[in-house]
């Protein structure tokens, strides 16, 4: 109800700029603001009404009317969630008082005050949120970053370190690096360019076979395997890097990640990482 009369009021002020109605105006905005908590003092829902309401005291006002004005619009900005042209408003109310006068309305010129803080603290709340959100998904990348490529390095430059011989098994892994059959899959991993003969594959499985009889009835006792992924379970038993059998078999680093991964569950039962496939072959 108060906002017809505010609009009917200034509509006579700014079209017929009669003294007397401009008093009325006044005393109705005056009642309408006082003892009204921030959030409940506005007058208006568009900005319209005030922008003419501070053209015509901007022009012909006291200071407390201007400064009455330009706080009404900062409030019709707060309303629209304009911030920046409340603060601006705001400041323009503050400038319009006369503090040297005996009849400066302090009361108002605080509640300007107090209404300008507020309006900083939420602007400042919501910058700082702003930047942290910013920092949050910056860290947020950069972590999911670091994890994929820590797992392409572990599928592609896979633990190409010596693998460690258990005391137990010692003997018979040293007697199993002194054939012919593995020196000759040593040199072939110095030498990458020279290529596999099937009587090389023939040699190692012989030797797998004398050393390590229940080899193959533990890795494949139907003897169903495929001839590529029994000679990667033999590789890895005589403790080759990922790196050398890739290069024996012909097939990258990762097609051979994918394969341990699936004898593991294929042999093991296991669903794991190819890693636990090279443990659980090197202790059979």
């Amino acid at each position: 109800m108060i906002i017809e009369y505010v609009g009917f009021f200034a509509y006579l002020c700014t079209v017929h700029k009669l003294l007397t109605i401009i008093g009325i105006f006044l005393c109705l905005v005056l009642l309408g603001c006082k003892d009204q908590q921030n959030q409940e003092d506005s007058l208006m829902t568009n900005d319209t009404l005030a922008i003419g309401l501070c053209d015509y005291f901007d022009g012909r006002g006291t200071p407390n009317e201007r400064m009455l004005a330009h706080y009404i619009l900062a409030r019709t900005y707060v309303d629209m969630n304009e911030i920046p042209q409340a603060l601006e408003e705001l400041q323009k109310a503050v400038a319009s008082a006369d503090t040297t006068a005996a009849d400066c309305d302090q009361r108002l010129l605080a509640r300007v005050h107090r209404q300008a803080s507020l309006l900083k603290e939420q602007s400042s709340g919501a910058s700082h949120l702003y930047l942290w959100l910013l920092i949050g998904g910056f860290v947020v990348l950069c972590v999911g970053a670091m994890l994929l490529l820590r797992r392409k390095k572990a599928e592609k430059v896979e633990v190409d370190l010596p693998q460690e011989v258990m005391p137990e098994e010692t003997s018979v892994y040293e007697k199993m690096t002194e054939t012919e059959a593995y020196l000759r899959f040593k040199d072939l991993s110095k030498h990458p360019q020279q290529s596999i003969r099937k009587e090389d594959w023939t040699s190692l499985e012989a030797m797998v076979d004398e050393y390590l009889p229940d080899f193959r009835k533990k890795v494949d006792p139907s003897h169903s395997m495929k001839d590529a992924d029994y000679r990667i379970c033999m590789l890895i038993r005589l403790r080759f890097s990922p790196s050398e059998i890739a290069v024996f078999l012909d097939i990258t680093l990762q097609n051979l990640y994918s394969r341990r991964k699936q004898l593991l569950s294929n042999v093991f039962h296991v669903i794991g990482k190819p890693q636990e496939f090279d443990q659980l072959i090197q202790e059979l």
